[in-house]
Order: structure tokens, then sequence, then C-alpha cells
């Protein structure tokens, strides 16, 4: 209400106060007054009205004082409204940045981690139980200024006594020795080279063979003499016509000038030892043969034909009806035109029939890439990470070529998140994930220990412990998700969000004895590609990570499979130039049974 309308209302009021609401007989105050007396009424009266204005006039400054007043106080209001809300929003603001700094900490304190600190998922834990972060020593530098005051000398361990620790039951023995051992030899008939007795100056007492290892490694120039004739009504033509102890046909692997045992030697050097071919060719040249580079891919390229047709036989048969399968991605540096883009290389793995592929798609991470390498493939189950080309796996609504498949999303990778936020996030919180999960775990190895079937092992899955577990990491888990956030880390908040969303998929290895818990196996079938990328950096083409997609799947197959990849791949490339077509007696499993080596 402002100050006029108070103002009316006043006189509103006075208003009503003066009127009569009752009829009363007129009176003269004036009646039997003398002259004098009625002059002074009159000055009496007189002094009444100018005092009443008076009074009337101070009343009006008072309100306009009280009006300023009241403006002023207004005013005044308006801007602490102002400032409170300044203040709340640089509240927000002052959180905001303290979380931020928090998060930008962690992330420094990971990267130092793994940069130089220890690989390993697991949380240490000293005698006394706890747990605490180690002491920075570049810190304790940083703060020494060489006062005995400043020198910090916790990161130096203190000299332990023996009675510290209890004595083994065999101090002498230091050494991790094998209960076995395995005599030093190699395969096949070894070159004995025997005495001549009768060199011998006197009586012989005893004899005995000393064993040495002879690294025989040369290269040779073959050349077959090629003979141009002609036969009567015949076209002229060239021909090998060998001598006695000499090859019946010219060993050369098609397409290129090599035999097979060179080619075997390349593809074992380059993709299994990961040598570049920058080294591949100083080595040959320091051997003393004369050739180029892309000489070298151009023949690995020639026995990529031939394995293509080999991976596809594999991917038949890691594709089989009810299939239970891993998946997993990997980066890599490739030449597009004028500029190395990053892509990714894909794994699927069969552990069933312990086959490995590789499969490379323009370098994509999308799931066309999945659905196009899967095909119409009636999986059981796979296992990948929580990345969303995987989520359309098993859900009806955005696939209906997969509905039917089970999706598992790796447990390894939950139990990595809260290990990140134990170690990196400094949340202790996370232990009684850990635990959990951990346990989950080591059933797991109970289980492979004690080689129980399938059935049994969906059975004891199903069983009270498992359910425990289960119903801890939930209750936990519920609970935290209600806490308030500014109490948790930022990679604490990153592992409970991951749990939660993935929870149907992380514990569906329940259902099936046949199912994975994680998603190792894929995990290691890919960390000879990534040794390679390290060490070739890039790949020169979509065509060069390809062909490394075919023998990477070759030889990581056959390792799967406990075999020699050097072996296989002398066997394979033989049997092809003896003219072997039937790849599935080539298969890993099957060329010891090849008629055609």
């Amino acid at each position: 209400m402002d100050t006029d309308e108070l103002r009316q209302l006043i006189v509103q009021k006075r208003e009503l106060l003066a009127r009569e609401t009752f009829s009363r007989r007129a009176f003269n105050r004036c009646e039997n007054m003398s002259d004098e007396m009625k002059d002074r009424y009159v000055e009496y009266l007189i002094e009444r009205l100018e005092n009443a204005e008076l009074d009337n006039r101070a009343m009006k400054l008072v309100l306009e004082d009280l009006t300023k007043e009241l403006s002023r106080s207004n005013q005044m209001l308006e801007k602490l409204n102002e400032s409170q809300s300044l203040l709340e929003e640089e509240r927000k603001s002052r959180k905001s940045l303290e979380r931020e700094i928090t998060k930008l900490k962690e992330q420094l304190k990971s990267a130092r981690k793994n940069r130089f600190g220890s690989k390993k998922q697991s949380v240490k834990k000293d005698d006394s139980g706890s747990d605490d972060d180690p002491v920075d020593r570049e810190k304790e530098k940083d703060g020494f200024d060489g006062t005995d005051e400043s020198l910090d000398t916790r990161s130096v361990a203190e000299s332990e006594t023996q009675e510290s620790h209890p004595s083994s039951p065999n101090p002498g023995d230091l050494c991790n020795r094998p209960e076995t051992y395995r005599t030093m030899g190699v395969n096949g008939t070894p070159v004995r080279h025997l005495s001549d007795l009768s060199k011998v100056p006197g009586r012989i007492l005893d004899r005995k063979l000393v064993k040495t290892f002879r690294l025989d490694i040369r290269l040779i120039e073959e050349q077959f003499e090629m003979v141009q004739y002609v036969e009567k009504g015949r076209k002229p033509r060239w021909g090998y016509f060998p001598k006695e102890g000499h090859p019946q046909v010219v060993t050369r692997f098609d397409g290129t000038k090599i035999t097979p045992g060179f080619l075997q030697a390349i593809a074992y050097e380059v993709y299994v030892k990961n040598v570049t071919f920058g080294l591949l060719h100083q080595w040959l040249g320091d051997m003393g043969m004369t050739v180029s580079e892309n000489t070298l891919r151009n023949w690995l390229k020639k026995g990529r034909k031939y394995l293509d047709r080999m991976v596809v036989e594999l991917k038949r048969i890691a594709l089989e009806k009810d299939a239970v399968v891993n998946c997993d991605e990997t980066w890599c540096k490739v030449r597009k035109y004028d500029r190395y883009k990053k892509c990714y290389m894909w794994v699927l793995v069969n552990k069933a029939e312990r086959v490995v592929i590789f499969f490379y798609e323009d370098g994509s991470r999308g799931r066309d890439v999945l659905t196009n390498f899967l095909g119409d493939a009636e999986l059981k189950a796979l296992m990948s990470d929580g990345y969303n080309a995987y989520v359309f796996i098993g859900d009806g609504l955005k696939t209906h070529r997969y509905k039917d498949t089970d999706h598992q999303v790796c447990l390894a990778h939950v139990r990595a998140k809260f290990v990140k936020a134990r170690m990196e996030g400094g949340d202790k919180r996370a232990d009684v994930f850990l635990d959990n999960i951990n346990r989950l775990f080591r059933f797991e190895r109970e289980y492979d220990r004690e080689m129980i079937t399938d059935g049994e092992r969906t059975r004891r899955r199903q069983g009270l412990p498992t359910m425990e577990a289960m119903i801890n990491l939930r209750a936990n888990l519920l609970q935290e998700l209600k806490s308030e956030e500014e109490q948790k880390s930022c990679y604490m908040r990153e592992a409970l969000n991951y749990l939660h969303k993935f929870w149907n998929e992380a514990f569906t290895y329940i259902k099936d004895g046949r199912y994975p818990i994680s998603n190792n196996l894929a995990e290691r079938a890919v960390r000879p590609f990534t040794t390679k990328r390290k060490n070739s950096l890039h790949f020169g083409s979509d065509e060069g990570a390809e062909i490394a997609a075919v023998y990477h799947s070759i030889i990581s197959t056959v390792k799967l499979q406990g075999r020699s990849a050097w072996d296989y791949l002398g066997k394979f490339f033989t049997g092809i130039f003896n003219g072997c077509r039937d790849f599935l007696s080539l298969t890993p499993q099957n060329i010891d049974l090849a008629v055609c080596q």
C-alpha cells in the first residue's frame, strides 16, 4: 500500500466518524455568553485550529519522512534479495568448482598411477589393516627446504628385523624351483658327431655325448633352369626338368619368389614377434638380400588370399547355433588419404571351439560392423563390456534378429571401476563392493579347480552363497545411490552408475554354466594386436589392417588351441603349395590329419 492510498483511507475514516447516525437538536455554544467571553472563546478556537493545523503539517512531514524511509528500506530489501541470490549462485558455483577440482585431482592421481605405478587391479593393505595412500616422494623433495623440520622420510621403508617376519620352512631355498625339470633339447633327430675310436691314445674308460646348440639362419638363392621347348603341333612352352637329387618342382609359393618356408618366417616375424617391416627389411639386408619393404608386404598379401578362406571356415565354426562368444574391440591408427585416423579392430572368441577371429570394417566402431559380421547367427549369449554398440543384443525393441541372445556385461569391468574408485578416488565405501565381487570370482575359481560339469556349475551359481553376495551388492548399491553426491568421488559415482545400469547383464552368467563371468578371454586375445600397434604405430591403409586381422585370427586361434604358431604356418603354406584346398582339413585342429602336407 502506497502513501496516497493510506492518506485517502485516513480521510475516509475521519468523515465516517464525523457523521452522526442519529438526529439531535441544535446547540448554541455561545448562548448566555458575554461579549468578552465570546471573544475569548473565539480566540481559543482560533488557537486550537492553528495548533491542529500545525499538528497536521507536522504529521505530514513525519509521514513524508516515513515514506522516504520505507522507500529506502524497500530498496535495501531488494538489494538484499539480489545479494542473497548472487551468494547462492556463488555457493553453487563454488561447490561445482570444488567437485571439478576433486575430479581433476583424482584424474591426475589416476594418470600418475597408470604411468608410473602398478597395473594390478588390487587394493593393497598392510599388516595393520591400513590401506592409506602411499606418500609421494616428489612432494617430499619439493617440500624440503634444507631444515630438519621439513625433512619427510615416510616414503622410505624402515629397516625390518628378522623377527618381524616368520621364518620360511627352508630359508636356504631362495629360488622358485619347479617340482619337475624339463631337460634342454630340440625337437627332431639330433646331429651326432661320433669320435674315431682308433685315434684314442689309451684305454677307453667311458663315452658320453656333449650337447651343443647351433642356430643355422641363412638365405640361399636357388636358381631353377627353365627350358623352352616345342612339341610337334603345339606352341612353345617353358618347363623344368630336374636332375636326380634336385627338387622335383620349382619351390616357389604362388605369386611370389619365395618358398613356403620363407613366407612362414616372414609371417611369424611380423605377426607373432611383432617385428616392423623396417626392421625386417634391415635384417634381410644384413643377411645379404636385396628386397624392398613393399615386396615383403605383397608376399604377405599373397598368403592372406588363402588364409581368408580359412577365416571363413573358422567363422562358420565360431558362429554355430547356440554358441557362447566373447567380443571386444581396440583402437589402431590407419592412414586414410593424407592423415592418420583412429580406427577400431574387433575380435570375437568362441571358448568352446577355441576359435579367435579379428574383423575390421573401414575402421568403424558402430554396431553395423558387429551386425554385418554376425549376420543371421543364432547365438546363445554374447559377452562384452558396457559399450553402447552392444546394447541392442537381447533387446527385442531394438532388434528382432538377436532378441533371443543373452547379452552379458563383463563383471571384471565392474570390479575395475570400483578398484579405480578405491585407489584413485580414495573412497573406502568401494571396499564392500569389491569384497562381494571378489567373492563371486572366488567361487568361479573353485568351480574350475573342481572341474565340475556345466549343469553343476549352473546349480551352484544359483545357490545360496551366490545369492547372498548379490543381495549384499544390491542393498549397498541402492543405499549409495540415495546418498548425497558431494560425499562420493567422481570414480565412485561412475562405478555405481555403471553397476546400476548393467545389473541384469552383469549377472546373466548365473543362468547357464557355459556363460563366462568376465570378458577376460577376449581381452587376452586382443593383447598381441595391441603389442603390434605399439611397435608399428600405424597401418598404411585399410588393406593393411585387414591383412593384420586375417593373420592375427589364425595365429590367435592356434595359440588358444595350445599349438605352435610356427609349426602351423609352415604346415599350412606347405599344404597350399602342394595343392591342398580342403580348408576344413587345414584348420588348426585338423591339420595334423591332412594328407597334403
